[in-house]
């Protein structure tokens, strides 16, 4: 994910979504359950990063740095 959209934050968004996902189906129920969990906490406690991905004003990978003046 992070390769193809040059974003990280999205990609830990998406690896912390499938993550829970994939433990249910491989049988690792309790632990799904976990993650499900720390799963939520960490999509609410990064909604200001998903509202920046969303308005596309998210920083990329070997982007211009936040603190660069803009031109």
């Amino acid at each position: 994910m992070a390769f193809a959209t040059r974003y990280s934050s999205l990609a830990a968004l998406v690896a912390s979504a499938v993550a829970p996902v994939a433990m249910w189906f491989s049988g690792a129920r309790d632990t799904a359950l976990l993650f499900l969990l720390l799963t939520t906490l960490l999509w609410i406690m990064h909604r200001d990063n998903i509202r920046r991905l969303f308005l596309g004003r998210e920083g990329k990978i070997g982007g211009k740095s936040a603190a660069s003046p803009q031109a």
